[in-house]
Formats: C-alpha cells, structure tokens, sequence
C-alpha cells in the first residue's frame, strides 16, 4: 500500500498519446465535415465541454499536462471514450520533453519512411509514446538542439515545427474526400509550404501518389500563352508520376487548351495510374500548386487555370469511383496573401473547395515554441514578445535564433533596439518593397502607423493590409500587426512623404 501511495505521488498530470491524439483529431474534423467543413473552434468545443479554450489548446497541443477528467470529458462531447491507452501520466524529469514534443508530425514521419527518409525515423519503434521517441532523438541526435538560421518550408521531422492541430486534422480529413480541393493561404512566411508537405506526407502514408508543382518554375515565356503553360502543366505532373510525355501526340489544336488539358489527365495520367494495377490498389493522386500567387501577375492565365481547377472538383461529383476516375484526383492550392489578386479575377474561383487561412501563433504555440528552443521566457515576457513581433512563425523563430546565439539579449529585443531592427532589416525591406507595389494603400497605412490606437478604415482596404500581414482588423478599424513595423515604417513612410 505504501508503494502505491507513494506511486500515486509520482504522477504530474496526463497528456494524450499519439493514439489518444488521433483519435481526438479525426473525431473533431468528422464533426467538422458534417457541418459541411465548418471548422469547430476552441470557442464552440468550449461550449460542449464547459472547459475554457486555454485548457482545450493543452489538449490538442498535446504538451502541457491537464486532468485526466479534462481528457475524458473532450472525449465524451465527440462521443469518444478515452481508454488505457489513449493517455499517460508523466513522471518527475519528463515535463521538459512534454513540452517540446511534436505529436502528430512525429507520427507522420514514423509511418512515412520512404518519404522521409532521415535516419531520425530509425529510431522510432512504434510501442514508443512520443516522449520517449523525442528522448531517443535527442539522446542520439544532440545537434537537434541547436538551432539553424530560420526560413522556408520545415522539414517533416523538424522539432521546432508547431502544430495547428485543428487546422492539420481538417485538412488530413479533407484530402480523403473525392474531388477534394484544399486552398491554404496566408501571408508570406507562415507556414504555408509546411503545412503542404505535411498534407503530401499525410496522403503518402495512405498508399496516396503525390506530386507537387512550384509554379515559380514556369518561365516568363511560358505564361505568355495560355496553350504553352497548360502544356507545361501536363508535362510537368507526367514528369514527377514517372509517365512519358505524350503531349505531342495528345494534343488536338481544335478542342482547345483547357479541353485537351482536361482529355489529357482524364486518359493519360489518371488512367494509368490504375493500370494493370489491382482494384485495392487503385488509389488517389493528389496534386498540390505551391506558390500560386506566381499567376497573379498573369491575371488571364490566373484566371483560366482556376476555371480548369473548378471544373476538375466538379467533375468528381459525378458517378462513383470506379465509373469516374476524377474522384482519384485530390488537389491542393498554396498562396500568399502578400500577393493581391488582381480584380480581374472572379474572387469565387479562390474560394471553392475547403478554404485554409492561417492564422498568427497565440499565446500557448508561442510559449511552446520557447520552450522547443530551450528559452526561459515569463508569461508577460511572451506577451511583450507577442506585442513587438506579433504571432507571426518566423519573426519569432528569428528572434529565438539570435536569442540561443547571444547575438542580442531578450531586453535588447523588447526594447525594439537598433540591433533588433538590424535582425529584421531584410524582413522589414521586403514588407516595404510590397506595400509600394500597392500605393493606393500608402495614405492608409501611414495613418496606421502614426497612431497608437485602432483606425478607422474602408473595409476593401482594411482588408488589403490585413491579408499583407501589416495590420489587424478589430471591425471597421485597423491597428498596426506588431511594433517591430512603426519605427521602420515610419522612417520610410516620411522619406517619401518629405
């Protein structure tokens, strides 16, 4: 009895396995695709559990430690029943792997190896929870702990990737749907591609073929011409399948480039997918469009090839899969919102299929992203961190870097020095490189950035420096996205204004 007390001590709260963890996801975005893809917030879960969105966010993140009771009661509102081995109780010594553990992209690479092929994933046995994988990586992989300078897409087994559970579990459950078209999109710099090469990795452990197109690949030349970019699509995905390029031979002048286009996938690429292959093994192809802002600056192009991609999803709505084969093809788009979309284009064409704006980090993924980088930082340090840099995924993982590489101190940082600025100079260069593209938008912003408080705004504008990333909106008001921006934007803004 003694033992047992003394057992029962020991324990420090309880988090979800990996199981645990799935479980609950795949539960939650099965509600969310019953209310025809209507996400199912922390607020309304809140509302169905009665705990407040700061405990639901532990749980999802799946890194602090909470009640067992709490765990059991998110289950019971998805109609879920927590078992054995959906959770574990950490012991003394393991809070510090709880909260810089990956939970679901550490599953996502332990089931794809050939995907990802690191030698991390050798050291993952499957009866491993997820501490104990993260503790082998680190004992076998020290380096992991130092950080590299940050920038583009993360790799699937980085340990400083935060996971948006709700957002990842709609997404993994959406790309399984027939016809499926996934359209992320967030300003530059937040996680856009990563979160793609997820949904690709997700759909290769399926038994999925995958192939991703960067759009930036297609020369200038190319989209001067509606018939040669279409073309090079097709040879392109041919190319990546492993198939021959038959678009000579294909390609009838008199139907036109989006009938051929379509003729092409239809005949050539889906159906040899399947050929010669047998039925269980008759599985989709999921095509994703990174970088489709690229287009933009070709609004006729844009335009058409959106019109392409609509008409594909719709076609899936047709027949049944084994009489129609365009509900094997799953697609999805990436774009930055630092691009606008020319007026020309029928904004309808961006907003088909399942629509994915990703949003700033918050309180929670910002403390557990100090944490992965080893940084001692308060919670009212965090939020002082939060008001200068805002939530946004690389100027923290910047900050962070320069943190562990003493090359500035957390007071130099907050205190929006000149070194801070000297940091982010080539972040803040391109930010003002963009906004002149659009000097409609300069009176605007530069009362913004004058005023401490929110502004009034016209919405359509409002709403273009918000999808920049350079403001939020509280309504018909606007305020700055953080205080790193105003002095550099003031500085410039009065150099022109001078």
């Amino acid at each position: 009895m003694q033992l047992q007390f003394k057992s029962h001590l020991r324990r420090r709260g309880a988090i979800l396995t990996a199981q645990g963890l799935k479980k609950l996801n795949q539960a939650k975005a099965q509600l969310e695709i019953e209310q025809n893809f209507k996400r199912c917030t922390l607020e309304d879960l809140s509302e169905k559990t009665g705990l407040t969105s700061n405990t639901l966010s532990k749980v999802f993140n799946g890194s602090v430690r909470v009640d067992k009771r709490t765990l059991e009661r998110c289950f019971n509102a998805l109609n879920l029943t927590l078992l054995k081995d959906d959770y574990l109780y950490l012991l003394p010594g393991q809070d510090n792997v709880a909260e810089i553990d990956l939970m679901s992209s550490v599953e996502i690479c332990s089931t794809i190896k050939s995907i990802c092929d690191s030698p991390l994933n050798m050291l993952h046995d499957r009866s491993d929870t997820p501490q104990i994988y993260k503790i082998k990586q680190l004992q076998n992989n020290p380096q992991l702990r130092l950080l590299t300078p940050p920038g583009g897409q993360m790799p699937l087994d980085s340990f400083l990737y935060i996971d948006r559970p709700i957002l990842e579990s709609l997404c993994y459950e959406g790309i399984q749907q027939p016809g499926a078209l996934l359209n992320i999109r967030a300003p530059k710099q937040m996680g856009k591609t990563s979160l793609m090469t997820r949904i690709l990795a997700y759909a290769s452990s399926l038994g999925d073929r995958t192939v991703c197109v960067n759009l930036q690949l297609v020369n200038h030349e190319i989209l001067q011409n509606l018939d040669r970019f279409l073309q090079w699509l097709c040879t392109r995905v041919s190319k990546q399948l492993g198939l021959p390029n038959g678009i000579v031979n294909f390609w009838d002048n008199s139907l036109g480039s989006k009938s051929n286009t379509t003729d092409y996938f239809e005949d050539v690429i889906l159906s040899n997918l399947v050929r010669g292959e047998p039925a269980r093994n008759n599985r989709p192809l999921v095509i994703a469009f990174d970088e489709l802002n690229h287009l933009f600056t070709y609004p006729d192009i844009a335009s058409e090839f959106l019109q392409v991609l609509r008409t594909w999803t719709e076609q899936a709505k047709q027949g049944n899969a084994n009489t129609n084969p365009w509900q094997k093809l799953r697609l999805v788009t990436v774009h930055s919102t630092q691009t606008l979309m020319p007026p020309s284009i029928d904004p309808s064409l961006l907003n088909t299929g399942l629509v994915i704006e990703l949003p700033e980090f918050t309180f929670t993924q910002v403390q557990d992203l100090a944490n992965r980088c080893e940084q001692e930082i308060s919670e009212p340090q965090i939020q002082h961190l939060m008001t200068l840099l805002g939530g946004h995924p690389y100027r923290l993982q910047l900050a962070f870097y320069y943190l562990q590489q003493q090359r500035i101190s957390l007071e130099e940082l907050l205190e929006n020095s000149d070194i801070a600025s000297t940091i982010y100079v080539d972040h803040l260069e391109q930010q003002w490189w963009n906004l002149q593209r659009y000097p409609d938008l300069l009176p605007l912003f530069t009362e913004i950035v004058s005023q401490l408080s929110p502004v009034d705004c016209e919405l359509v504008q409002g709403l273009q420096l918000c999808k920049m990333g350079l403001v939020h909106l509280h309504g018909f008001k606007a305020s700055l996205a953080c205080e790193l921006f105003r002095p550099f934007f003031c500085d410039r803004l009065q150099q022109i204004n001078s």
